[in-house]
């Protein structure tokens, strides 16, 4: 029998264990919703590609550039609106005559394992970059740096480049000549530090996941070839970030990309296909991103093989191209197109332009058949060529089109498409003729006109060489003023495109699908956007 005193006892036991699982529901809900209000709710996003490595001093590709952007922080960095800033240097100083830099390293920098990060990390990082078994095709990116070539080549030991750590946090970048545009060259991954107490250990090994210590606001945590690659706050970071846990998709179909982005399997899309951009801009006009991307697509002419090697033949595939029409008409996707190698929206650069677009279309179709003629073809003997590019519906109907402007001269063209980095990596090699290629980032018109000076390495895609052009790409970089600098840049563009080695296309209107519960997220011309400034409404 219970007693009265015990039966209250009793019932209010009953009715706290009655209670209890609505409690503990109710609070495993809101550090549920508490979580993911701090970051807890991964970000998912789609990347054009899978990585062919996350190794910054190897790295070639901009979708690998979009996650190492994440994974290390270089010396200058971007903010979430693109521009330049501080980075792991809180400060920086010029000399006078431009060939001496003086960066100041923040205090309390730390790698993601909690070793701390210096000066000498930087140096180190800039030597493993110009060391010639390191075999970095950006390699040229720091030759500003000076001894930088001699290093790369081999003639100069590493401790000869012009990189020294005067303390902990004073780094000292001495330069060959004057390079007033180096804050922005820092941006790029060429310029991020690198482990060296991880690589002395195990080598190139790494870049693995379970080895894997950088100095950005994320480290890697998983990479699944061709399905993902996740990454994960870096507790050791100086600033917060919301988002704690990120993973990128290689998306290269855009309808694959836009399927997956309609399913919400992403939050992100890089790129979705032209011919869906009226249905979007009717349904979904707030996920909707559009900007103008600093960034040329162009053809390019293999010139060390024939008979490319002969620029009458360069010239003639040139001028039956009408970019307009190929914009306008045939992608219909925003793209803007171009008639200079350097793109028009680079600031305080007058771009040199082709010499045939004062042509109309009959006289430039009548002056490519002449061209074609002298050099040795016509209805006897017809020029065949093969055109590379990167798979894709819109790169597809741009390469078609193009086919069509050369059949009007008696031109046969065979297409060849592949994947991304398998595209790129055949460029590298000069396996191809003619060939789809882009070049994206910098606003500066060196970036881009670097891309055709004789020893660049192998991204000068198409062997091209010509004295004169280096010459005046060389008197360029000797000049510290900014406007004496690009009058002669001005003068280098003139003398290269008048040979023909490539053909501008048009630059790049990206195209983006995103979230609108994504905060943080700003349109820029780098179309940069790094997870640290993202969070969620």
């Amino acid at each position: 029998m219970v007693k009265p005193g015990n039966r209250l006892q009793l019932i209010q036991a009953t009715n706290t264990l009655h209670i209890l699982p609505r409690i503990l529901l109710f609070l495993l809900c809101w550090c549920l919703l508490s979580g993911i209000a701090n970051g807890a709710k991964p970000l998912h996003l789609g990347n054009p590609g899978e990585p062919e490595t996350l190794d910054p001093h190897r790295y070639n590709l901009r979708l690998e550039e979009t996650i190492l952007t994440d994974l290390f922080l270089g010396l200058t960095t971007f903010n979430a609106h693109g521009k330049i800033v501080p980075g792991a240097a809180v400060a920086w100083t010029t000399s006078s005559n431009g060939l001496t830099w003086t960066f100041t390293l923040r205090r309390g920098l730390k790698w993601s394992d909690g070793k701390p990060l210096t000066a000498g990390d930087f140096v180190y990082a800039f030597r493993r970059l110009l060391a010639p078994a390191t075999a970095a095709s950006l390699a040229y990116f720091m030759y500003p740096l000076k001894n930088a070539e001699a290093v790369n080549s081999g003639k100069l030991p590493p401790e000869e480049l012009g990189a020294r750590a005067v303390d902990e946090h004073t780094l000292v970048l001495n330069l060959q000549a004057p390079y007033p545009h180096l804050p922005e060259r820092l941006l790029y991954p060429t310029g991020y530090p690198v482990p060296e107490h991880v690589i002395e250990q195990v080598g190139d090994a790494w870049v693995k996941p379970q080895n894997w210590v950088s100095n950005g606001a994320y480290r890697l945590d998983d990479w699944q070839p061709q399905s993902h690659i996740t990454l994960v706050r870096n507790e050791h970071f100086f600033e917060p970030v919301e988002i704690a846990r990120v993973t990128y998709h290689p998306l290269a179909n855009e309808q694959s990309a836009y399927n997956r982005y309609r399913a919400k399997e992403v939050h992100a899309i890089s790129n979705f296909p032209s011919g869906e951009l009226d249905r979007i801009r009717e349904n979904l006009a707030s996920h909707l991103r559009l900007s103008p991307l600093l960034s040329i697509v162009y053809l390019v002419f293999n010139t060390t093989v024939a008979p490319f090697d002969d620029v009458r033949v360069r010239e003639a595939l040139a001028l039956v191209i009408n970019p307009e029409v190929l914009t306008d008409k045939v992608q219909r996707s925003g793209n803007i197109a171009n008639g200079s190698f350097v793109p028009a929206n680079v600031i305080n650069y007058e771009p040199a332009v082709m010499p045939h677009l004062h042509l109309n279309e009959a006289a430039r179709r009548e002056k490519a058949t002449k061209l074609l003629r002298e050099a040795g073809y016509g209805t006897d003997k017809k020029l065949k060529v093969t055109m590379r590019y990167v798979s894709g519906i819109e790169a597809k109907k741009t390469q078609l089109a193009i086919a069509s402007f050369w059949k009007n001269i008696g031109v046969e063209t065979q297409l060849h498409h592949a994947e991304l980095k398998v595209h790129f990596a055949d460029l590298r090699q000069g396996d191809f003729q003619v060939a789809q290629a882009g070049w994206f980032g910098e606003n500066n018109a060196e970036h881009y006109l670097g891309l055709l000076v004789s020893d660049t390495g192998n991204v000068n895609y198409g062997r091209y060489a010509n004295p004169a052009y280096d010459a005046l790409m060389h008197a360029a970089g000797q000049q510290a003023e900014v406007t004496a600098r690009n009058n002669l840049l001005h003068q280098a563009e003139a003398v290269g495109i008048a040979e023909y080695p490539v053909v501008p296309l048009y630059s790049v209107m990206i195209r983006r699908l995103v979230d609108p519960a994504i905060t943080g997220w700003h349109e820029n011309s780098r179309d940069v956007h790094p997870v640290r400034f993202l969070g969620w409404r």
